[in-house]
């Protein structure tokens, strides 16, 4: 098999890994970027390798947007804003938000990596990016990036929402507060998602978990089917058993209701006819 068959298994979606949120002298880092930085840069070589798409989505804002408090961060071409370079692919291209549909036909043909920009917190809001994302049929998606309390739990839920499988990778999601990361998290995995690290990515188990749940939601789509049958069944052998408890038919059972009088005796049954 080749490397661009086997790459289809799977898709990376790598959020807002830019300067500010990742490097010591940032303008807003997460509080794990010290352990966060290593796992991105071993799923990016991985990536390398085995020539896996990479979705990636470059946080935008305007100076002036600045107004709950927190600092500013990514403005527009400023340094802040640029992808820490181990999470740029050799072979890329940016593709700038201007609410079209307008894409590069086949880009993962000519392209590993394609860039968009992002103004809001949900990327598929991108009618771009979900143009893409729709296109897409991986066995699976893989999630990092900043911040697993917005960004990757927004398109994550998204995901699910649309029937994808979705891997989360834990340790290459960053974070603010350890106690609202862990909390997304667990609203991720209660959703559906698989977290795992990124040595479980590389190592092959995260395959096996996706291998083992295809293999349990065919068997689900086979079940229905086979209830199906059963339930016609047995209303097959209702029906059967109702007409043979059916009495036999009277002279009434074949005058029209209409000639009958409505009046009804002491016992309920019909005086005669009208």
């Amino acid at each position: 098999m080749s490397d661009r068959r086997e790459a289809l298994k799977r898709v990376i979606v790598d959020l807002n890994t830019q300067a500010d949120f990742l490097l010591p002298n940032g303008a807003f880092p997460v509080s794990n970027r010290a352990t966060m930085l290593p796992a991105i840069q071993s799923l990016m070589q991985w990536a390398r390798t085995h020539a896996v798409p990479v979705i990636s989505s470059l946080e935008a804002h305007r100076a002036s947007e600045f107004q709950k408090g927190l600092p500013p961060h990514c403005i527009d071409r400023s340094r802040g804003q640029q992808k820490v370079p181990c999470t740029l692919m050799p072979r890329r291209v940016l593709v700038q938000g201007d609410n079209t549909f307008d894409l590069p036909a086949d880009p993962f043909r000519r392209y590993q990596q394609i860039i968009f920009t992002k103004r809001d917190a949900d990327f598929l809001s991108n009618p771009k990016a979900d143009r893409l994302i729709n296109a897409q049929r991986p066995h699976y998606w893989i999630i990092s990036g900043v911040a697993a309390t917005h960004s990757v739990k927004s398109l994550t839920l998204g995901l699910l929402a649309r029937n994808f499988r979705v891997v989360v990778a834990r340790d290459a999601s960053g974070f603010w507060s350890p106690t609202d990361g862990e909390h997304a998290f667990r609203q991720m995995e209660a959703k559906g998602a698989i977290l795992a690290t990124v040595d479980e990515l590389v190592a092959g188990l995260t395959d096996q978990l996706i291998a083992e749940r295809i293999s349990a939601e065919q068997a689900l789509s086979e079940k229905p089917e086979i209830e199906l049958s059963a339930h016609v069944r047995a209303l097959q052998e209702k029906r059967r058993a109702r007409s043979s408890e059916k009495a036999s038919p009277t002279v009434s059972d074949f005058i029209p209701k209409h000639l009958i009088r409505k009046e009804a005796s002491a016992n309920g049954k019909p005086r005669g006819l009208a």
